[in-house]
């Protein structure tokens, strides 16, 4: 009889732990993890060397994928000023700048890959993509409307867009490939919604009915990767992150030589730089409730993740991250620095007036006179 009362009580407490663990993955499920099936395993290269990633290389990242208004590619930096819609270069060894070109209607994104610009127009104002030399001869190589370039070496990746979101203002359409003289295009999948990102010869991508998805860039062997409203944000060969809409935008990694599909955090803003992948996001906590404040996570690279500090202030922008600090800006204060070891606010008088960031750098530029414009570079501490 006391044997089987000892039975019943271990039956019990077994129930009772079942109950509890299975809490605590509905309350908290950033520590539970699902395994995808229908993507196959990409096995680790063993000859890889992390220093892919590093600093020489961001430079080209975002002067040739990411789009924005300040280029730069070794010693030439090309920004554009949109009080006279001119696009200058500035020779770093000469310290010299030259006008390259006043385009004709707004722009929307830039392009440099060191020998030509490309950039896109607004897209209201006119439709097409455009490359401008060096001396200034500009031509359109491409009639279609494009909201995202991506150069290559050889190519440009772009999208043909169909129609305009005017709240989300993302691409959509079809993803094509042409030479960098706007000859042989080539549309390689369609129905695409959201930005695409091309890692390891293939191409990742949501598309309009709400399947995330990778196609070799060929545009063979498209695989569905997950369905909803997911929306990838980065992709390495080790990793892939993504948003998911439908669940208060939580943030999700999928590790490639597992294919664990993880949740981070929410509601997060991603960041790169120097080559270091940062997400600073709210965390849920084990209460189930999503905290208040932000958190600064550095993705690493092998696809797990550690917290760095807190990140409080709601009215500033992060504009870079570099050994420890955090550098932010808003409007009143213009750039200071966030001590991630101690989580002090720290004002520097050589960084308040950068306006972009790069390689390590500050970079400033006295506009106040377009025809005598100077330009500030300030090492990062």
């Amino acid at each position: 009889m006391k044997e089987q009362k000892i039975n019943i009580l271990l039956a019990i407490i077994l129930v009772i732990l079942m109950i509890i663990a299975i809490t605590i993955v509905i309350i908290n499920p950033n520590k539970s993890a699902k395994t995808l099936e229908n993507i196959p395993k990409i096995e680790e290269d063993t000859n890889y060397i992390e220093e892919k990633y590093v600093i020489h290389k961001e430079e080209k990242n975002i002067s040739m994928q990411d789009g924005g208004v300040f280029c730069k590619i070794e010693n030439q930096i090309v920004f554009y000023e949109e009080k006279n819609k001119t696009i200058y270069l500035y020779s770093i060894n000469e310290n010299k700048i030259n006008k390259i070109a006043t385009i004709d209607n707004e722009l929307n994104k830039m392009y440099f890959d060191g020998e030509n610009i490309y950039y896109i127009p607004d897209y209201y104002s006119e439709k097409g993509i455009y490359k401008i030399d060096l001396k200034g001869n500009i031509s359109k190589i491409c009639e279609e409307a494009s909201l995202q370039l991506m150069l290559t070496d050889n190519e440009i990746y772009f999208v043909k867009q169909i129609g305009y979101d005017d709240f989300n203002k993302n691409p959509q359409g079809t993803i094509c490939c042409m030479d960098k003289d706007g000859n042989n295009i080539v549309d390689i999948v369609e129905n695409v919604k959201n930005n695409f990102f091309i890692e390891n010869n293939k191409i990742y991508y949501t598309t309009q009915d709400r399947k995330m998805c990778m196609i070799n860039k060929d545009g063979t062997n498209q695989i569905n990767i997950l369905q909803g409203r997911k929306f990838i944000i980065d992709v390495t060969d080790k990793y892939l992150l993504y948003v998911d809409y439908s669940n208060q935008e939580a943030i999700h990694i999928i590790d490639f030589k597992t294919n664990e599909d993880i949740i981070i955090s929410y509601y997060g803003e991603l960041k790169i730089c120097q080559g270091r992948t940062y997400l600073n996001a709210r965390k849920r906590l084990d209460d189930g409730s999503i905290e208040i404040n932000y958190t600064l996570f550095e993705i690493l690279y092998d696809g797990t993740w550690k917290e760095l500090g807190k990140i409080q202030n709601f009215e500033s922008d992060i504009k870079y991250i570099l050994n420890g600090k955090v550098y932010m800006h808003n409007q009143q204060e213009g750039i200071y620095t966030l001590n991630l070891e101690n989580n002090q606010k720290e004002n520097n008088e050589a960084y308040k007036q950068c306006k972009y960031f790069l390689d390590g750098y500050g970079y400033k530029i006295d506009d106040a006179n377009l025809e005598d414009i100077h330009i500030e570079i300030v090492q990062l501490s």
